[in-house]
């Protein structure tokens, strides 16, 4: 039997017809569940591996918290700022860094995560012992950060007027009710006397003088004018004598203060928290310290 021209087209089109069902069946009930399975595995093994780096990262941040907790002020709020205000007075004193007065700001809260309080400092004092008081600072293994530093020099005394701009963290679920007493190891040397080049360096580029205020300045005398004793300070530095009757302020280039009181040979002052007795002929620098219970009564 011969096949006609069109008996022949009519087959090819039902063979294209039968693979094209094939195909679709194919697609449709085969190929398409099987891509969708494995577009799902994808998805969930994405997901399973974004799942698993969250737990790292929180496992990791676990234990940043603990660490940050045990450099972390008290949780306590007065305590925090009592015992940091007390620690950073005491740094500045240990370098011999005179008037100096720290205050504390209000708290404020961080990314809902921790609070950052913020304490201002106010002194005078030489680079030398700025240095220093920076060394100690830096050393202590706390969380705190200088914001801010400013020094504005006196002249050619050698002093600066200091104001820095202190920041502390507390973390909640501190426990702690004491400062973190830990050494930092950021520093490139642990002797300050490494650092003493910051001080001889002069980069604020003035004739500054070697001499120590503290030293240069001294008790000259004690007169009295109606019927009150009034001490003279002489600044061997600048020549200025100032004179200043009890409970009277007085500022000199070394320190400012109040007078405490005035007997015939000594007067106290009182400055950045501490009295300091000092006879006649000597210099603050040779002042004793007088115990703040044992204040003496004016005259």
């Amino acid at each position: 039997m011969k096949l006609t021209r069109q008996q022949i087209l009519l087959g090819f089109l039902a063979v294209m017809g039968i693979f094209q069902a094939g195909n679709y069946v194919l697609n449709s009930m085969i190929q398409g569940p099987l891509d969708k399975l494995r577009n799902e595995q994808a998805s969930l093994e994405k997901d399973i591996a974004k799942r698993e780096k969250l737990l790292a990262d929180g496992r990791v941040a676990g234990k940043k918290i603990e660490l940050w907790q045990k450099k972390s002020l008290p949780a306590d709020l007065e305590t925090a700022r009592s015992l940091y205000r007390n620690w950073s007075l005491n740094v500045i004193r240990q370098a011999k860094i005179q008037n100096a007065t720290v205050d504390s700001g209000s708290p404020s809260t961080r990314y809902g995560l921790y609070r950052a309080m913020p304490f201002d400092v106010k002194a005078r004092g030489t680079l030398a012992q700025l240095t220093t008081a920076l060394f100690q600072f830096t050393s202590s293994d706390q969380l705190h950060e200088i914001k801010s530093l400013r020094l504005t020099p006196i002249a050619a005394t050698g002093q600066f007027d200091i104001t820095l701009r202190i920041e502390a963290l507390m973390i909640p679920g501190t426990k702690r009710k004491t400062l973190n007493t830990g050494k930092a190891n950021v520093l490139a040397s642990s002797s300050v006397s490494d650092y003493s080049i910051i001080a001889k360096d002069n980069f604020f580029g003035i004739g500054i003088s070697q001499l120590d205020p503290m030293k240069m300045t001294t008790l000259s005398a004690i007169t009295v004018r109606n019927d009150e004793p009034v001490a003279w300070f002489t600044e061997q530095i600048t020549g200025r004598v100032i004179k200043a009757g009890p409970n009277a302020t007085f500022e000199a280039v070394a320190l400012s203060g109040r007078i405490v009181q005035i007997d015939d040979d000594s007067a106290t002052i009182e400055t950045s928290g501490q009295q300091l007795r000092i006879a006649i002929g000597k210099s603050f620098a040779e002042g004793v310290v007088v115990p703040l219970k044992q204040t003496p009564v004016t005259k």
